[in-house]
């Protein structure tokens, strides 16, 4: 039973995760290929890794999910910097979007 009720709960983690993207995907449809920094997948990957932080948390603690938001965000703060960098816009709506999933996966 409890089998059952974990991924249940990574099953809501991840489909937070894939609401969010299709979201961020939708809002970027008109983007070229391959022009687009975060969507579906991404989105989808970003709550299901909070999901999995928060199971791991049981045994190794509640820090671990601190330790997994912080390492999280930095990645994807160094990708969004370095995205507004090429493409000379400086919205952090992803960013935030991405740091928001994770914790709410």
């Amino acid at each position: 039973m409890a089998d059952i009720t974990l991924f249940m709960r990574l099953a809501v983690a991840l489909a937070i995760g894939l609401m969010v993207g299709i979201e961020r995907g939708w809002k970027a449809r008109d983007v070229e290929d391959h022009g687009r920094a975060a969507g579906l997948r991404t989105f989808g990957l970003s709550g299901l890794m909070g999901g999995v932080c928060g199971v791991l948390a049981t045994p190794l603690g509640p820090q671990f999910v601190g330790i997994g938001f912080v390492a999280f965000s930095a990645a994807l703060g160094a990708f969004a910097w370095i995205e507004a960098k090429a493409k000379g816009d400086l919205s952090a709506t992803t960013l935030i979007a991405g740091m928001l999933t994770f914790l709410l996966g």
